[in-house]
Formats: C-alpha cells, sequence, structure tokens
C-alpha cells in the first residue's frame, strides 16, 4: 500500500468519526466511544512509521476533541422522541377536531322540499330578512319540475324557480 493511500484512507476515517460526533446522538455509552477512539489511536502509533508525523499528531488530536465532547446520554434521546410524539398526538387530536368541526355531512343545501307557493315565499323571504348577510348569503333554487312541464322539453336546459314545484335554501359562508 502506498503512504498516499494509507494517509487517505486514515483521514477518510478520521472524517468519519469527527461527522459521526457532530452530527449523530450517541445512543452507546460514552466509555464505548472512547475505547473506539483509544484503538484507533493504537491503530495510528502502530502505523506511525508510516505516517507523516503532522498527520499523525492532527489526527490523534481531533480524536481527543472528540473524546472530550459531551454526549447525549440515551435516556435523554428517548425522551426527546416521546416528548414529539406527544406533541404529535395533540396536533393530530387538534386536526381531527377541526375537521370534524368543518366538515358537512351530506349535501350542501340546508333546506329542501319548500313548496313554491305563498307560504314558501313567505318562509324563504323571512330567512333572508334575518340573515346575518356580513357572513352568510343564500341561495334559492327550483326543485322538481312542475308536473303540467314533465315532457315538453322546456326544461331539457335546467329549470328556473318559476319551473320548479319545490325550492331548496342553500346558505354558503362569504
Amino acid at each position: 500500500m502506498k503512504v498516499e493511500d494509507l494517509i487517505i484512507s486514515i483521514a477518510n476515517e478520521r472524517d468519519m468519526w469527527k461527522e459521526k460526533a457532530m452530527n449523530m446522538v450517541e445512543k452507546s455509552t460514552h466509555e464505548e466511544l472512547v475505547m473506539e477512539n483509544q484503538r484507533l489511536v493504537q491503530h495510528l502509533e502502530h502505523d506511525e512509521t508510516v505516517v507523516p508525523k503532522e498527520l499523525y499528531e492532527s489526527v490523534k488530536s481531533a480524536l481527543a476533541e472528540v473524546n472530550r465532547q459531551p454526549h447525549v446520554k440515551a435516556e435523554a434521546y428517548d425522551m426527546a422522541w416521546k416528548e414529539v410524539d406527544r406533541s404529535n398526538a395533540r396536533a393530530n387530536y387538534w386536526k381531527k377536531e377541526y375537521e370534524k368541526a368543518t366538515s358537512k355531512k351530506g349535501c350542501n343545501y340546508v333546506f329542501s322540499e319548500i313548496p313554491n307557493d305563498t307560504d314558501g315565499q313567505e318562509f324563504v323571504d323571512t330567512m333572508k330578512k334575518y340573515l346575518n348577510k356580513e357572513s352568510y348569503k343564500i341561495r334559492v333554487r327550483g326543485q322538481h319540475i312542475k308536473e303540467e312541464l314533465k315532457g315538453t322539453g322546456a326544461t331539457y336546459w335546467g329549470q328556473g324557480l318559476n319551473e320548479s314545484s319545490h325550492m331548496r335554501v342553500y346558505v354558503d359562508v362569504k
């Protein structure tokens, strides 16, 4: 093995351990990490004759720095994830409650089968009179074709309120 290849492999191994120490929450004990670093230092000391002294010293100091860095215990890691799970459960609960409160079950119309006569028209006019017009709007549409117009083709493109026997009332949020 060439000296350059050995230097590159040791440098890569050092970078890998440094990245693991910086980016990973360590679940193993601190002692296991120290033992692994000591193994690497012994490996470097063994190969000291092949590795340039400055690289050896920089790797050794980087490993010593990793040993000095604080590590998160497994219990703290587990507690943090339990808290994340609890907050996700709370968020899901409130999401379901919101969907329950805002979702519609059934059709969009509020009233149907209102007879299209004077009583029905009076009922619709009274609703329009007392409606909160800042937040809602009412639409009145025809329902069921009048008996005398069935089969004539007069309502081929839809029917108006005057051609319907009943009315539907839609209340929409503005």
